[in-house]
């Protein structure tokens, strides 16, 4: 080996023996998982830029969120508001601050009504107290997933309408969570009564078509012969169901009516409504019939026709908007039902 060789490799081991050294001094900062906590003090100090002149432009802080005495504000509800659906065919819905509503064609209103609803009350095991065509509500959970299940709710379910249209209202009467009565918000009041109001509607929808699937007859064509069954509808009123359309069925119930002794003292189409007065007839007259002689008193009834596509219902009630039932139903739609059917 030359002697310029031993002279590099000596050089070499200088290095990397230099190197070693100044990466293990000082000994403290050899040690495992050092926090440098003891050299927190050291602050790296940095020379003023020389800017030669020019004017160096800082960050923007129009929009920079404050970083001290921030003011925490109130819990907020950042759940989406619920809105009263028109699921109803023909209907318009909506919230006016305290009440959720429906507002539909009068002539659903056999489907739509305060005593449906207090029989979906009933089998959701939610307590009651009905006046007329109110119901209010004993305090019960909200039905939401989302709610904390301390959460109850007390409501006003109300029915009201004329000739012309018929709606269902819903209003938060009183709230509480943890037993601590409170008074809801205009967002709650929004919220809970627009969701009862939407499930109690959305269940008579349901209730309906299994209802009109269940009882319905072979559809005929619209010259075809009626075929008819005395049924209970939704209402669990007994009625005289048809195979015709409304047209079909107002027009034949207004010829076979005044046979069996109801008098047509009023009518109104749109509503599918007759307003009736009846006289009995001898025994001899309802013979022909081929039924029973019903044991009705003389005085004033009403008619209600509803209809779907090629299906409809007809239910005849008393002066105190009683349907009829039993023997008096039977025999009175069994009279029809031979008169539209031959």
């Amino acid at each position: 080996m030359t002697k310029g060789q031993i002279m590099k490799k000596l050089a070499v081991a200088i290095a990397v023996l230099a190197t070693l050294t100044a990466c293990s001094s000082p000994e403290s900062r050899r040690l495992a998982n050092d926090s440098y906590s003891k050299h927190a003090a050291d602050t790296t100090e940095f020379t003023t830029l020389d800017t030669a002149g020019l004017t160096i432009i800082g960050a923007e802080n129009t929009y920079q969120l404050p970083t001290q005495n921030v003011k925490k504000g109130e819990a907020m509800d950042i759940r989406p508001p619920s809105k009263p659906m028109a699921i109803i065919g023909n209907s318009v819905a909506q919230f006016d601050g305290n009440r959720a509503s429906i507002i539909y064609p009068s002539e659903r209103q056999s489907v739509y009504n305060i005593q449906q609803v207090q029989r979906l009350l009933t089998e959701k095991g939610i307590a009651f107290k009905a006046n007329g065509n109110q119901v209010q509500t004993e305090w019960t959970h909200t039905g939401r997933n989302d709610e904390a299940e301390n959460t109850q709710v007390r409501y006003l379910i109300e029915e009201i309408g004329n000739k012309e249209a018929n709606a269902l209202v819903v209003a938060v009467t009183d709230m509480k969570r943890d037993d601590i009565v409170t008074t809801p918000n205009s967002k709650e009041k929004e919220l809970y009564a627009s969701d009862l109001l939407n499930r109690l509607v959305g269940e008579l929808n349901s209730a309906y078509r299994t209802q009109q699937q269940q009882t319905a007859l072979p559809e005929t064509a619209a010259t075809g012969p009626i075929q008819a069954a005395i049924i209970n509808d939704v209402n669990n009123q007994t009625a005289l169901a048809m195979t015709s359309s409304f047209n079909q069925s107002w027009e034949k119930l207004g010829n076979a009516l005044p046979e069996l002794g109801f008098e047509i003292k009023e009518e109104t189409i749109g509503r599918g409504h007759r307003t009736l007065k009846y006289k009995a007839l001898d025994a001899t007259e309802w013979a022909r019939f081929g039924t029973t002689q019903p044991d009705l008193e003389n005085g004033e009834y009403s008619m209600q026709l509803n209809a779907y596509g090629n299906q409809s219902a007809v239910v005849i009630s008393n002066e105190d908007n009683e349907a009829l039932s039993g023997e008096q139903a039977n025999a009175v739609y069994q009279a029809l039902m031979n008169l539209i059917t031959k």
